[in-house]
């Protein structure tokens, strides 16, 4: 089988290629890929900023159509509209067990070696092996995964706004309902207003916060938040006279959404005593966080992290569903800029820039 893929052969340049694609395996599932999101995981590797190996088929926030369904496959037929994760769970270790396959030790390995959880990419290039980003590689024409990897989507949505529902809102939305579990009518940080801290955003909204203050240096994503339930927003030069007008003893919960070091030390910043900061993003890799003991042995704050919303994204994924058919989750608005697959590079360079909604490639 072939396919045109978006490959990586170097830091910061995508480039169309035509791989071969392995026919897929008992429990596995072609899917032809019709929207993919350009997440800030990505964009680590495009910048260098995570090693991976090379040449190698970035993006995992998509959705798409059942094209093939291997033996031993249940649940699943050719034609079903689906959501792409990145997170199938192994069903062996204890953080599958627990309902957390983002947390699971084979798939963090197999993300590392660019691989499948199964441990092989199925992707080559003139009889050179390809690898996979985010253990999926969506950058592409058709993909195939585990069939745990596509969940159903059922007709709801259009598969454009469905791809947002494969990462950016998991993670948003679910950090805040499952990561901090806040009570209703608190106040609430966001930093970062970019795919995922917009639907942090809306989560808050959701769950019930009073206030929330958004931080963004982009004009236009400010904006965005504002309308999607934020009640305040500023620059990164603003924030001390923003959380004056607030709160000066801070906020009760911070979500850091850009995950650098500098946006986690402001997020615990204005956190006030007692309350939880919540790391949403990813650092690049090597980035290292000083803390200051006395944020929490004399202020009784709280630091802690979120993955893919805290969640199965197997279980998390209707109840997402529940809440855009009750008009609580907007997506349409969110929808970003679209370019074909040859243009990917474009893409990512639209996302660098700041563009407030989130950018797909439409294979």
């Amino acid at each position: 089988m072939k396919t045109r893929a978006a490959v990586m052969h170097e830091p910061g340049a995508l480039v169309l290629e035509e791989l071969d694609v392995e026919e897929p395996l008992p429990g596995e599932v072609v899917v032809r890929m019709c929207a993919v999101g350009v997440c800030g995981t990505d964009l680590h590797s495009y910048k260098g900023e995570w090693d991976r190996p090379m040449p190698i088929v970035l993006g995992h926030e998509g959705a798409g159509v059942v094209e093939t369904v291997g033996s031993e496959v249940e649940g699943l037929q050719e034609g079903d509209r689906v959501v792409l994760s990145w997170a199938p769970a192994c069903g062996e270790c204890g953080a599958c067990r627990r309902g957390r396959p983002a947390a699971c030790g084979r798939l963090a390995s197999a993300i590392g070696r660019g691989t499948l959880l199964g441990g092989r990419t199925g992707l080559s290039l003139d009889g050179e092996t390809v690898y996979r980003g985010t253990a999926t590689g969506a950058l592409a024409e058709r993909v195939v995964v585990d069939a745990a990897a596509a969940m159903p989507l059922g007709d709801a949505v259009t598969l454009e706004q469905a791809a947002l529902l494969g990462c950016a809102a998991l993670t948003g939305v679910g950090a805040v309902l499952n990561g901090a579990r806040p009570e209703p009518a608190f106040s609430a940080l966001v930093i970062g207003a970019g795919g995922v801290g917009q639907f942090v955003v809306q989560g808050a909204r959701i769950a019930g916060a009073a206030e929330v203050l958004v931080v963004d240096p982009v004009a236009a994503r400010r904006d965005q938040a504002l309308a999607l339930g934020a009640t305040r927003a500023c620059g990164p030069d603003d924030v001390r006279e923003a959380m004056k007008e607030l709160d000066p003893e801070g906020v009760d919960y911070a979500f850091d959404a850009v995950g650098a070091a500098a946006t986690t030390k402001l997020a615990l910043r204005w956190t006030r005593g007692g309350g939880t900061a919540v790391v949403v993003g990813l650092p690049a890799g090597g980035e290292m966080l000083e803390l200051d003991p006395f944020e929490f042995s004399n202020r009784e704050k709280t630091l802690t992290g979120t993955i893919y919303g805290s969640e199965d994204p197997a279980v998390a994924l209707p109840r997402l569903l529940g809440l855009v058919a009750s008009g609580e989750l907007e997506l349409a608005s969110l929808v970003g800029p679209s370019f074909a697959l040859d243009r990917a590079d474009d893409a990512f360079q639209a996302s660098l820039a700041g563009e407030p909604g989130r950018v797909l490639v439409v294979p």
